[in-house]
C-alpha cells in the first residue's frame, strides 16, 4: 500500500513511519522541517497549508496518515496554531478526496474535550469520558481539533474517502512517559496539576502507530472518531482519589478504585479490537526517586 505520512519526524510520526516501512508499505514521508527518516524513503519538506504541495505529496497514494501540526496553543493571540492546524488539515483532506484515497487517519486529541489547555480550571462532566462528551474548548488548540473533526465529516459526505480521527492523549516513547510520571508523582506539584488536566492519560507511540497502520488497512467507512489511550493512568494514586481531589464535580460512571483511565476506549475496542500493548510498570514509577 502507498501511504502518505505527514509529520513524519514528529513524536508519533517517526514511530509510525518506521512501522509502515517495516511492514512493507511504500511511504511518502512529509514534514515541514528536515530530519531523519528510515533508509530507502525520501522526506518531502514543505508547508501543508499550500494546497499545491498537499496535492503533490498525496497524489497516487492509497491512504494518508496525517500527524502534522503544532502540538499546543503556543501563541498568546491564539492565531497561529489555529491558522496552521486547520488550514493544513483541510488541505490534506481536500487532497486526499481529490486523489480518491481510500482512507485518511488523522490526529485529533483528547484536548478537544477542553480541559487540557484551559486557562481556568475545567473538569469533565463525567468519567470515563466517551466520544459523545461535550467539547468545551476555550482555546485555539482544542478548537482546531473540533474544526478538523467537522471538516472530516464534511469531506466524507463529499467523497468516497474514509476519515478516521484519533483523540490521542499525551503520546510519547516510554522513556519520556516514565520521566514525566516520575516528576509529577514525586517532585513537581505544578506538573501534578498538568497531569490532572490531561486526566493522567497516556499512550505509548508504538501503540498509536499500530492503531494507525491497522486503520489504513481496515474497511471503515464514512467519518469516525475514536478515543485511544492506555487502559490505566500514569499515576501511583488510585483514580477515585485523584478525581476526588482534582475533579470533585465530575460524575463517576464506573469503578475507579484502581488505576482505571479517565477516558474510555471502548468504542475503538468494539470496532477495531486492538488493545494497547505497552503499559507502565507502576512499581517502577512508585519506587523512583
Amino acid at each position: 500500500m502507498k501511504i502518505t505520512m505527514t509529520g513524519a519526524i514528529g513524536r508519533i510520526g517517526k514511530v509510525t513511519t518506521q512501522l509502515l516501512v517495516d511492514r512493507g508499505h511504500e511511504v511518502v514521508a512529509v514534514d515541514i522541517a528536515d530530519g531523519p527518516v528510515p533508509a530507502g524513503i525520501k522526506l518531502h519538506v514543505g508547508d501543508l497549508t499550500d494546497l499545491d504541495f498537499a496535492d503533490k505529496v498525496v497524489a497516487g497514494s492509497d491512504a494518508v496518515i496525517h500527524m502534522a501540526g503544532i502540538p499546543s496553543p503556543r501563541d498568546e493571540r491564539q492565531y497561529n496554531v489555529y491558522k496552521n492546524n486547520v488550514n493544513a488539515t483541510f488541505a490534506i483532506f481536500s487532497a486526499a478526496a481529490n486523489a480518491k484515497c481510500r482512507v485518511v487517519a488523522y490526529a485529533s486529541s483528547c484536548s478537544a474535550y477542553g480541559q487540557a489547555w484551559s486557562d481556568e480550571w475545567s473538569s469533565p462532566i463525567y468519567a470515563p469520558m466517551t466520544e459523545p462528551h461535550p467539547l468545551m474548548c476555550t482555546e485555539s488548540y482544542s478548537l482546531c481539533k473540533e474544526a478538523n473533526e467537522q471538516a472530516a465529516l464534511m469531506w466524507s459526505k463529499r467523497s468516497d474517502t474514509t476519515f478516521v480521527g484519533f483523540r490521542f492523549p499525551y503520546t510519547n516513547n516510554m522513556d519520556e512517559l516514565e520521566d514525566f510520571a516520575i516528576k509529577f508523582n514525586h517532585h513537581d506539584a505544578e506538573l501534578a496539576k498538568t497531569a490532572a488536566k490531561i486526566g493522567w492519560a497516556y499512550l505509548d507511540a508504538r501503540d498509536a502507530a499500530a492503531a494507525l497502520e491497522l486503520t489504513v488497512r481496515s474497511d471503515l467507512k464514512g467519518a469516525q472518531v475514536f478515543n485511544l489511550m492506555a487502559p490505566d493512568t500514569m499515576a501511583i494514586e488510585t483514580t477515585d482519589k485523584l478525581l476526588a481531589k482534582y475533579h470533585p464535580t465530575t460524575e463517576l460512571r464506573g469503578d475507579f478504585s484502581g488505576y482505571q483511565s479517565t477516558f474510555s476506549s471502548d468504542h475503538w475496542l468494539e470496532v477495531m479490537g486492538y488493545k494497547p500493548q505497552h503499559l507502565f510498570d507502576r512499581e517502577k514509577i512508585r519506587n523512583a526517586k
